[in-house]
């Protein structure tokens, strides 16, 4: 919860015009009052400034105290600081900008400035030991006759133990100085994440204070320099615009344990993913999660209901949604698919478009928990914001990784999409644990004490099920009906120049079926990809040639017996 401590603390509880005053109902006193840009604009006018621009600040401030003369920048830095306002300079006019109430439309940046032997664009984070784990702030309080007072945010549990301090000469509610103490300690935390990258010279349009989004990163920045030279070095640090805390009432008054709130609930899945890129099959056994506020999530796991284990850190959150529409079949994989669409609901962040080149070299893909319960990989080359929140997938290659079954079951609206990138984690399973059913639990570290599960998941199976064999086809020859496909591999199994792509199992073997409707009626095992079904057990099976057959036919592993299906339905010459 948020804990709060005055000087001299109140003795008697608020009463119901104090309640109604603080929660805005009603408004004496507050038309009249002073506007945080109004303060600055004040304070530059008085300081022999004239060519600037406070619109876009946002916010209240009863009043600022100037106890010596001083300069602009030494009155405005505390307040720029404490109430994360960015300003620019543009031809020596300064422009002051609130970056949570005020910000614009993120911008994509499509190109950048390519230099030889450095990266498109650098991504660092910060240690958690750089950064403050609470802010306390201390400003004059109006309901208490104008005295020192300090607002102290929720201590967040991580690995630092430091607290930042402001001591602002302002005149604050204390419901402002708790908004930008819960605020400080936030934005420090959610801008720990620092992105680099050079643009053409001639894309002026960048500047300072600019929200951006980088594809390939997800999240939206905030650019805080921009180096003029041969190319323009940007550099930008991750932002999230957020709604302020409700205002504190007699019931969030500080607790004696001193603990915080108890509210942690993230969208948690465990995906029992293929082998869509490389890695150890146990590795595509990954988790997702998003809460709000954002916090780092630790996964336990154990076989039992106790003991349990660290497993995983999620430190990012995933960009999770859920089908606004159904999602139907598909009949079409490994081609692009350009009259279907993928209409989602985005929990966090955003989506970009791709062109086909980077679709097929893996960008856009996204996981979609189908009907059968396993998860289809697709990719996307557009992506359209149709709502806030809402969007539109189209030019769509579906079943990827050996999904068709996922794809041919399709989805039902609200089923759960998460975009595959760096947020969606391994469990860290080893390959003796690949299959077992494990209890999970996600432990929220801002949170003490907060945890969610148990859960239990078995993953590590999908990505060493073979896939379904291509191409079944048939002929009828003299000594019976020949039936041939051809084999699929689950990795390094891209290389178009190769005559045979290596073999993923100790042997190579294949089951096949012969059918009649759902009924089974003979079943035989081959090392080749290819069977004779003979015209003598044709005629035991059936009494007479067929004009077509019904078979299946799966490939026999290791990790797991039998893999997918391929089924077909063969014409036949009698």
């Amino acid at each position: 919860m948020t804990y709060v401590q005055t000087t001299p603390p109140a003795a008697e509880p608020l009463t119901l015009a104090e309640v109604n005053w603080r929660t805005g109902h009603w408004l004496n006193g507050r038309l009249g009052a002073t506007t945080l840009a109004d303060a600055i604009a004040a304070i530059l006018t008085d300081h022999g400034f004239h060519d600037f621009d406070v619109s876009g600040v946002s916010g209240d401030l009863v009043g600022y105290v100037q106890g010596e003369t001083t300069s602009a920048r030494a009155l405005l830095s505390p307040l720029a600081e404490v109430f994360r306002i960015d300003v620019v300079e543009d031809a020596g006019r300064l422009t002051f900008r609130s970056r949570d109430a005020a910000s614009l439309p993120p911008r994509t940046i499509e190109v950048s400035a390519e230099i030889e032997g450095e990266p498109p664009w650098r991504e660092t984070r910060g240690h958690d030991s750089d950064f403050a784990a609470e802010v306390v702030l201390g400003s004059y309080n109006p309901a208490l006759d104008y005295e020192q007072s300090s607002a102290r945010s929720r201590r967040m549990r991580t690995g630092s133990g430091r607290i930042l301090t402001y001591d602002v000469p302002a005149v604050l509610a204390e419901e402002a100085a708790i908004v930008a103490a819960e605020l400080a300690v936030r934005d420090q935390w959610i801008s720990r994440r620092r992105l680099d990258f050079s643009l053409s010279p001639a894309e002026i349009e960048v500047q300072p204070g600019d929200p951006i989004r980088v594809p390939g990163v997800g999240g939206t920045f905030l650019v805080s320099r921009v180096e003029e030279g041969t190319v323009r070095r940007v550099e930008a640090r991750q932002h999230a615009t957020a709604a302020p805390p409700a205002p504190v009432e007699e019931t969030d008054r500080p607790r004696d344990d001193g603990t915080e709130s108890d509210a942690f609930a993230p969208v948690l899945h465990f995906l029992d993913l293929p082998r869509f890129a490389s890695g150890s099959g146990e590795s595509f056994a990954r988790a997702a999660a998003l809460c709000r506020p954002w916090q780092r999530i630790v996964l336990s796991s154990s076989s039992t209901t106790e003991g349990y284990a660290f497993r995983a850190s999620l430190d990012r959150p995933a960009r999770l949604g859920r089908l606004a529409v159904p999602l139907p079949p598909g009949t079409v994989s490994g081609r692009f698919d350009r009259r279907s669409a993928i209409e989602l609901e985005l929990f966090f962040g955003g989506l970009f478009s791709a062109s086909t080149g980077a679709a097929l070299a893996g960008a856009n893909r996204v996981a979609i928990r189908s009907l059968a319960g396993a998860w289809e990989i697709a990719t996307f080359v557009q992506a359209e914001e149709t709502a806030p929140g809402r969007w539109r997938l189209t030019v769509l290659l579906r079943g990827l990784a050996g999904t068709e079954d996922a794809m041919m079951a399709g989805a039902e609206a609200g089923a759960p999409v998460v975009v595959l990138d760096e947020a969606v984690a391994p469990l860290g399973l080893s390959a003796d644990e690949r299959g077992r059913s494990l209890n999970w639990l996600g432990e929220g570290m801002a949170t003490s004490g907060a945890r969610v599960g148990p859960f239990s998941f078995a993953g590590g199976l999908r990505a060493e099920t073979p896939l379904a064999p291509v191409h079944l086809r048939g002929r009828r020859e003299a000594g019976g009906v020949h039936l041939s496909w051809v084999r699929r591999g689950r990795f390094e199994a891209d290389d178009w120049e190769a005559s045979e792509i290596p073999l993923d199992e100790p042997e190579e073997r294949y089951r096949v079926d012969i059918l009649d409707g759902v009924e089974v009626r003979r079943t035989a095992e081959t090392g080749t990809p290819a069977f004779l079904y003979t015209a003598a057990d044709e005629f035991t099976d059936f009494g007479a040639p067929q004009q077509s057959l019904a078979i299946r036919v799966r490939q026999v592993g290791r990790a797991v017996p039998l893999g997918l299906p391929s089924n077909a339905v063969i014409s036949l010459d009698i």
